[in-house]
This record gives structure tokens, sequence and C-alpha cells, in this order.
């Protein structure tokens, strides 16, 4: 890949499963929607075919609302007869299969109903130029810009930097952050249409807290249980690094700091932190029983952690079954000790005016 970026992650736990456990991010999500919405009713076009991106899309659940909003906005606004583009992107190891299938097959498919709608995908990381210049009017992008373009430090007493003790751990984090999300600007401004808009939605984290203690730990714990009981090593957990972390608000604004506010030809126009909702623990008040949060939290940090621990015990022939036992300690653990999941999103909508 270009620019030294080398890829250090796996996509989400393929087979469906990702779509099966991610109601944590489709209830953040709707957190956005209205601004989105307002975002699809102001965007400027003329009279060509009209694009919409699906930025980091994974097998698509998550993505069919926000979709389905801009195109209707879109076709008020164009008329019925307008042709509409949707692509989405993720990594080239995407399970793609599922998509395209709720594509077909989800009774919330963008696609029920609708002619003139064309949906395609991209296999590439969007690090990467992923269109030509001015091809994109709107822009879609959730739950994918906490994971880094790269490890950018190895952490001896975690598996999520932020949550290490070190200061220079957490000084090569920032780093990378920045770095990530200065090209990640750069490379959608080139694309966007003047006038375009970009939507990101990613966990964010006010000045006091930092969010996902608890079940970060959980896992963390669990896997040093694991080589408490000689099933792994202290050189395996060395290497199994997930390179994920929310950003502060100061964090996203910062490339913005300039005399006219803007970065590469973009302007923010709405950014905030808000706390994230928890439909377990809503849940578990309501029923008392803690196997469905404990299998609901296990799920999800299963279905964006467990590709990438898989591929950092890639030398151990029993690695699926090691993957399996990381994930029924972090269950059973969740299960006698059910709490709430404390964790913050943050929503930012760009215009392209440069």
């Amino acid at each position: 890949m270009s620019d030294g970026i080398i890829p250090t992650r796996a996509a989400m736990e393929g087979g469906g499963y990702y779509n099966r456990h991610s109601a944590m991010q489709a209830a953040g999500n709707a957190a956005a929607l209205a601004l989105w919405q307002s975002a699809a009713n102001s965007v400027a076009f003329g009279d060509e075919p009209l694009v919409i991106v699906d930025y980091g899309s994974s097998q698509g659940k998550n993505s069919m609302d926000p979709v389905a909003i801009a195109i209707q906005a879109l076709r008020a606004r164009a008329g019925d007869e307008r042709s509409i583009e949707v692509i989405h992107t993720d990594l080239p190891s995407n399970d793609f299969t599922s998509l395209f299938n709720a594509l077909e097959s989800d009774p919330q498919s963008y696609m029920t109903g609708s002619t003139g709608i064309f949906p395609s995908a991209i296999g590439r990381s969007y690090y990467e130029p992923l269109f030509p210049p001015g091809r994109v009017h709107l822009g879609w992008n959730s739950w994918t810009m906490q994971w880094m373009s790269q490890h950018p430090v190895d952490i001896p007493d975690h598996i999520f930097a932020l949550h290490s003790k070190f200061e220079d751990v957490h000084k090569a984090l920032l780093l990378q952050q920045a770095r990530d999300w200065r090209l990640f600007l750069q490379r959608r401004a080139r694309e966007l249409r003047h006038d375009g808009k970009l939507l990101c939605l990613f966990p964010g984290r006010p000045e006091d807290r930092v969010g996902w203690e608890w079940l970060t730990s959980e896992l963390w714990h669990a896997l040093l249980s694991m080589k408490h009981d000689g099933l792994l090593s202290e050189n395996d957990l060395l290497h199994i690094n997930i390179p994920t972390a929310p950003r502060k608000l100061a964090d996203i604004r910062a490339p913005f700091a300039t005399g006219d506010g803007a970065f590469a030809g973009l302007r923010i126009e709405h950014s905030e932190i808000l706390p994230g909702p928890d439909l377990h623990w809503d849940a578990f008040e309501r029923t008392g029983d803690p196997l469905p949060l404990a299998r609901g939290w296990t799920g999800m940090m299963r279905a964006f952690s467990g590709p990438t621990v898989a591929a950092s015990l890639s030398a151990k022939p029993n690695r699926a079954a090691l993957v399996d036992e990381l994930y029924g300690r972090m269950e059973a653990s969740l299960a006698s000790n059910p709490r709430r999941h404390e964790h913050f999103v943050a929503v930012v909508l760009l215009h392209k005016v440069g």
C-alpha cells in the first residue's frame, strides 16, 4: 500500500456475524440520522447521477437506514427518475457476500421497492484513494474511524493502547490517530464534489473520561487467565493488539484550527460527543437475567476484535479453539458481574467548501 500504511487489522467477523452482533452500532447511528437527513436535504447537485458512498460498510445491515434516508431525501429534490449510485467500501477481506445478500433479502434493504438505484462495492482501505476527484455527493462513515491504519506501538500491559498505564504508549497512540485523521480527511476531501457532505460517527470521549473500561478490561483479563492456565504465552499477549481508540473533540477539531477554519477544503458544520446507548443493560434492568447481556456484549466484542485476535495468533495450529476459549471466558465473566457499558459517540458533519 502507498504512503507506508501497513494494514494490521482484519475486517469484521464474517459469515454475517457482525450483522447479527452490531445492535450497539445501529443504536448509536440513530443519534446522527436527523443530521444526516439535513445533509441530504441541503447537498448541492446538478443533472448528473447522484453518488452516495458508505465508507467502511462492513456487512451492510447498519447502512440500510442511512442510505434509505439519503435516497428518499435526494429523490424528493431530484425526482424519482434520478439515478443514484450507492458504493460500499471496506477492506478486501470484508464479507461483501453478506452485504449483497442483505441488499437482496433484508426487509430493511434500501433496494426494496426502489428502481434506478445502483449498488456496488470497493474492497480497499479508505486510507487509500477510492474515487476520482469530485465524484462523491454524500459520504456516510460510521463506527470505523476508531481503527488506526497501523499498530503505533507495542503495549506491554493491555491490548488497547488507551488503557495502558504507560505514557509513551499514549503519546504514540495520539500521534497515530492524528496522522490517520488528517489522511482520511485529505482523501475524502479530494473525492467529494464541491458542496459535498460527509458524516462521520465513531467512538468519542469527553475530556474527563475514556469509556469502554469495563469491556476492554474484561477481554484483557480473559487473556491473562488463559496465560495463567498455560494456553497463551507472554509473547502471545504482546502480539495481540487491537488498534482502536476513541477521540476527543479537541483532537477531531485540531486540523481545522486555522484562520479560516478549513482543512483540505473541508469545514466542520457540526461536531459533538454524545453518551452511547446500552440496550443490553436496559434489557437486564427489565428482566434481571444477565445471560443475554453477557452474550450480547461478548458477541459485539468478538464481532469487531475477534478477527484481529485470530490474525495475531496465526502461528497457532489451534487458534480457532483459542479464540472460542477467549470469548467464552469473557462471556462467563460478564454474566457473573453485569454492569452498564459506558461509552460515547462522536458525530461530525463535514462540508466540502474548497
